[in-house]
């Protein structure tokens, strides 16, 4: 059996160990802290910053496959243990394309892919910095211009996640992000959609049925998931096939590199697997564009645990340990809620009302184990199945409404 080291430790890492004891994996984990929500459940812990690259070779000298929860970890580390034969899923040139979402829009740019129309910000990183405020406003605002004028979403290069890192621009007004970053044209959106996709070591791709998302405006994060979205069935197929594209564009991708550099280092063979995530909006005028791309499990996906044959937890872990994928097939409507913390709590969590939200038919709630509630964190997520999306709404949402989470 393989041993698996899984760098974050967070809920996805949680649930990955959750969803693998059936089989008996063996999972351990590079925790920058302790208790964590997946280092109380894994086989080994390894406390260390996601970024040490002496952590992630610790970790790896114990382990036989690589992974991580969470893009923000030492490539380098990865890049230089894919060179030594070690196996990263995925692959630490896909992460470092994808990290860098300027990158991932050239890519996806490149392969004839939909996305926002977008223009870099041409400053040196430094500029940032070092240079004035007024340094940063007229490169935005020049290349602004050049997209054809506000509004705009500037976003960061690096760094960006659960709604941070993202700036909505209706002119110069509003505040700008201070880091390296481009300008996207806003779309008006009717849906955002996302494509879950998985592609295990043998070469083979499944892919889950397209969820619709709704978000928070309040934390700018995800608020709810439902599978199946409410999509016709043509822009159902539409969304998929364009998921498909884009996995095969980082396969391309990877096969380029590997090519580069197996002349100078025969051991460099990466191995295209993984759980990929394609987040999609559905334009106004019925167009659907990427926006970006998550190489892990993702919250659109955690529906899949209750609604789906195989999760996407489960799914990780077979295509981790070496194992063919398993059936995507819906089994049945569900919506996913996040469950986040009240605003004001702060501390140790407490949790209200979830005696009645068990209650409802349906419902499952799958809780953290975070050890600190802040405002608006994400804590937990419930579910709920039925034979309708109507229904799967109404329990999920009649759930929402018994449970909070406060702190003591």
């Amino acid at each position: 059996m393989k041993r698996i080291g899984l760098i974050g430790a967070g809920q996805l890492g949680r649930m990955t160990i959750e969803a693998c004891r059936p089989l008996l994996g063996h999972i351990s984990v590079l925790s920058p802290d302790y208790p964590s929500p997946a280092g109380v459940l894994a086989d080994e812990v390894y406390v260390g910053e996601l970024e040490d690259y002496n952590a992630i070779m610790e970790l790896a000298d114990e382990t036989d496959i690589l992974s991580y929860e969470i893009e923000h970890v030492n490539t380098d580390a990865l890049h230089d243990l894919e060179l030594s034969g070690k196996t990263v899923i995925p692959p630490s040139y896909i992460l470092t394309v994808i990290k860098d979402k300027q990158l991932q829009k050239t890519m996806l740019e490149q392969a004839g892919i939909p996305s926002a129309p977008w223009i870099p910000i041409e400053l040196m990183p430094e500029a940032y910095t070092t240079g004035s405020s007024n340094t940063v406003r007229n490169a935005v605002l020049k290349s602004v211009q050049a997209l054809g004028g506000f509004p705009v979403v500037q976003k960061a290069r690096r760094g960006g996640y659960d709604g941070r890192g993202v700036a909505v621009l209706n002119s110069l007004d509003d505040k700008l992000l201070l880091v390296p970053s481009f300008v996207e044209k806003k779309i008006e959106i009717d849906k955002e959609l996302a494509v879950l996709c998985a592609v295990d070591t043998f070469g083979n791709t499944a892919v889950y049925p397209c969820v619709e998302m709704v978000f928070d405006a309040r934390a700018n994060l995800c608020d709810s998931v439902l599978m199946p979205a409410r999509i016709t069935e043509k822009q159902h197929d539409e969304a998929v096939a364009i998921a498909r594209r884009t996995i095969e564009a980082l396969r391309l991708l990877l096969a380029d590199h590997k090519n580069q550099l197996m002349q100078t280092h025969a051991n460099y063979t990466p191995v295209f697997a993984g759980i990929f995530a394609v987040e999609m909006f559905l334009a106004k005028d019925g167009s659907i564009l990427v926006n970006e791309i998550a190489p892990r499990p993702h919250n659109s996906g955690h529906v899949t645990i209750e609604n789906c044959v195989t999760s996407q937890f489960m799914q990780y872990y077979r295509i981790l340990a070496g194992y063919s994928l398993g059936s995507t097939e819906m089994v049945c409507p569900g919506m996913m809620i996040n469950l986040l913390g009240e605003p004001g709590a702060s501390g140790t969590p407490r949790y209200v009302g979830i005696e009645e939200a068990l209650r409802v038919p349906g419902v499952s709630l799958h809780l953290y184990g975070k050890t600190e509630v802040k405002p608006f964190r994400k804590m937990g997520h419930l579910t709920a199945i039925a034979p309708t999306v109507e229904e799967a709404i109404r329990r999920a949402e009649l759930a929402r409404e018994k449970i909070k989470i406060l702190s003591e």
